[in-house]
């Protein structure tokens, strides 16, 4: 049996966390384990379940408290722990000196995996890129504009993001009792999932529902996940008046049953890599509203709707109103399977490597 070692911020349920527990929970945990570096702890994580699974967990010190014993701690994991293959999950290429203390560990296998298509220290980015590409010794990253922002124009293998299928099939009892338990009524529901983050354009999304809500005052809109914007969030939520309209429901386990009681799914991100939170929503059905900035890789069904950042807010409200009256049937599970969104599929490309 294999331990490969995963490096990341955290393990909340959040984009990568949800990725890696994806593959975690459907590989052979005969033939592979994961155990994880983790640089921040936070309330709501899968420690519980990766322990459960036979995971190890290993807390280091965040670098901004202090970047030598931060290094020195990953490097002290990696070497007693014997880990042959190492992962570093990221959307920037200064986590080069967490492969070089993997490196250094003796980690033979080092591999980088790009999650994301821009990052707000560019400079900084573009400063670590050679010595990222040096360290590494295979580049994964979730989409074609992923792999090329993270390594520029070296070669890296594309790892798409993919899901249990089953898990996320349109289910209109499910629905119900989950509009029911929210107290969302019977009206309009408005959702996205994703940390509360500026690349995720939560304040525009409550420009956006004050619109809507001017058209059809019992539309709620579903905030699902956590983050540094929720302060600021409130605050405008409060000042739009929309405390009532606008739940943000903190970081969860359930996203797939909460999925079934919205009706539209909203996206309005700056950038992404491959936001698997959009293929997850076309499998349940539902139609999506999203930025023109979204990679096209996303794309499975006809549900997806674009549009430019740039359009005002009472024009994304009227494109809402209008893919709000799509009939939601359950997906075609070929059809994402086709384009490699089938965990079944993914998980082994990391049995390969053991």
């Amino acid at each position: 049996m294999t331990r490969m070692l995963h490096i990341v911020g955290s393990m909340s349920p959040s984009g990568i966390g949800n990725y890696i527990m994806n593959v975690y929970r459907n590989i052979d945990r005969k033939k592979v384990q994961f155990d994880f570096i983790v640089h921040e702890h936070r309330d709501v994580s899968f420690d519980e379940e990766i322990r459960r699974l036979g995971g190890r967990l290993f807390y280091v010190t965040r670098k901004s408290v202090s970047p030598v014993k931060n290094f020195r701690e990953i490097c002290r994991v990696v070497r007693r722990g014997r880990y042959r293959i190492v992962f570093r999950h990221t959307d920037t290429s200064t986590v080069a000196l967490d492969l070089l203390a993997a490196m250094l560990g003796g980690a033979r296998v080092r591999i980088a995996h790009s999650h994301s298509t821009s990052t707000p220290g560019v400079r900084m980015h573009k400063l670590f890129q050679p010595m990222l590409n040096m360290l590494c010794t295979r580049r994964f990253a979730c989409s074609e504009r992923a792999g090329k922002w993270l390594y520029g124009d070296r070669p890296f293998e594309v790892i798409i993001n993919a899901i249990r299928l089953d898990e996320f099939a349109f289910d209109p009892a499910l629905r119900e009792r989950m509009r029911q338990k929210e107290g969302l009524g019977s009206g309009l529901v408005i959702g996205h999932v994703g940390n509360l983050l500026p690349v995720k354009n939560h304040l525009f999304m409550l420009e956006i529902m004050a619109e809507v809500v001017k058209r059809k005052k019992d539309a709620r809109m579903l905030f699902v996940g956590d983050g540094e914007m929720r302060v600021q969030i409130e605050e405008l939520r409060n000042k739009l008046g929309l405390e009532k309209q606008v739940i943000l429901t903190g970081v969860r386990t359930d996203t797939a049953a909460l999925l079934q009681a919205m009706d539209v799914f909203l996206f309005p991100s700056r950038y992404e890599g491959l936001p698997i939170a959009v293929v997850e929503a076309q499998c349940s059905g539902l139609p999506c509203l999203l930025s023109d900035v979204i990679t096209k890789d996303v794309d499975v069904t006809d549900a997806i709707v674009r549009m430019p950042l740039s359009a005002s807010p009472a024009t994304w409200a009227e494109r809402i109103l209008e893919v709000a009256l799509r009939r939601r049937t359950a997906s075609d599970e070929r059809l994402f399977a086709k384009k490699g969104f089938d965990i079944r599929q993914m998980v082994k490309r990391y049995e390969e490597l053991a």
